[in-house]
């Protein structure tokens, strides 16, 4: 039985849009449907097998795109089983203070929405400096230069920090929850 899934996303730089591309793939491999959307296009969840919400984090916030799409289909989203992901620079350092920072901006958002994901994953994201403006490029690549030492980084391409392997895992142990619950 082929089951329907559906991704709704909200991207900045589009990272986070890279990250459910490669889930698409994997949940198509495995004989799914899948259906992309951006929050801002506002899909209803309603008629899926399972629901995949994800988001990029920026200043530490989750977009108000994404959580207004949570609140309007807060009942739907409660009777499908969900799996959630964000994608942050944070969640580039696996040590203890920036997992608990990143675990945190997960908290914040299920405590602001009553959203009750099934799985969640916090991934690393990536410094997208060829789409940024002078002042962000200028911002960012002093953040990079801290994250490596103090060394300035070559600004004319991006720094991707994302771990493939482990979106591909996400998208696999999604799927196996979405099955579960079929």
């Amino acid at each position: 039985m082929s089951l329907r899934i559906l991704i709704c996303f909200h991207s900045g730089e589009g990272q986070t849009a890279k990250v459910v591309d490669r889930m698409r793939e994997v949940l198509e491999a495995a004989g799914c449907e899948v259906v992309v959307s951006q929050a801002g296009d506002d899909p209803s969840p309603e008629g899926f097998d399972g629901v995949i919400v994800g988001d990029s984090i920026h200043a530490g916030q989750h977009s108000r795109a994404l959580k207004r799409w949570i609140a309007r289909h807060g009942d739907a989203l409660d009777a499908s089983p969900v799996a959630l992901f964000q994608v942050s620079l944070t969640s580039a350092d696996s040590d203890e203070e920036h997992t608990a920072e990143a675990q945190q901006m997960v908290s914040r958002l299920l405590d602001a929405t009553g959203l009750d994901p099934d799985l969640v994953a916090m991934f690393a994201g990536a410094i997208a400096f060829t789409r940024y403006g002078w002042l962000k490029r200028r911002m960012m690549a002093k953040i990079a230069a801290e994250r490596t030492g103090g060394a300035e980084p070559d600004t004319s391409h991006d720094i991707e920090y994302t771990d493939w392997d482990e979106v591909e895992h996400f998208a696999r142990d999604a799927l196996a929850v979405f099955q579960h619950a079929g």
